[in-house]
């Protein structure tokens, strides 16, 4: 029988879901030239469409319990904490608020991808 799933994972799942979504609106939206800027191309634009299909696919994965797209979210959370480190590390002058902010948001997020809770789910 399937845990029922928490609702730090449905969270995690619905901005997963949203993330996918804006990615392929925003790819339609340069394609169609409705929105436009500078270095960003067709090429781009497809590129982000496709990212987005598999955003889209992970999501659906956290929504019923798949353990690859648990892992595979965990690893875009971890590369997020590593681009908010290089980021303060490589300007330590600069704005530090945001880096914080997108670190321990992501840490937030892997610890409710992984609570007791969530290990069952994933598990069952």
């Amino acid at each position: 029988m399937m845990a029922k799933r928490p609702a730090g994972v449905t969270l995690i799942a619905v901005l997963t879901w949203i993330s996918a979504a804006l990615h392929i609106l925003l790819g339609i939206l340069v394609l169609r030239g409705i929105l436009s800027a500078d270095g960003v191309s067709d090429l781009s634009a497809w590129i982000a469409i496709g990212v987005g299909i598999v955003i889209f696919c992970v999501s659906v994965g956290l929504f019923s319990g798949s353990n690859i797209a648990r892992i595979l979210v965990t690893l875009s959370l971890l590369a997020s904490i590593l681009a908010a480190v290089v980021l303060v590390a490589d300007d330590p002058a600069g704005p530090i608020v945001g880096p914080i902010i997108s670190a321990a948001t992501a840490v937030i997020g892997i610890i409710l991808l992984y609570t007791g809770r969530a290990g069952d789910f994933f598990r069952s």
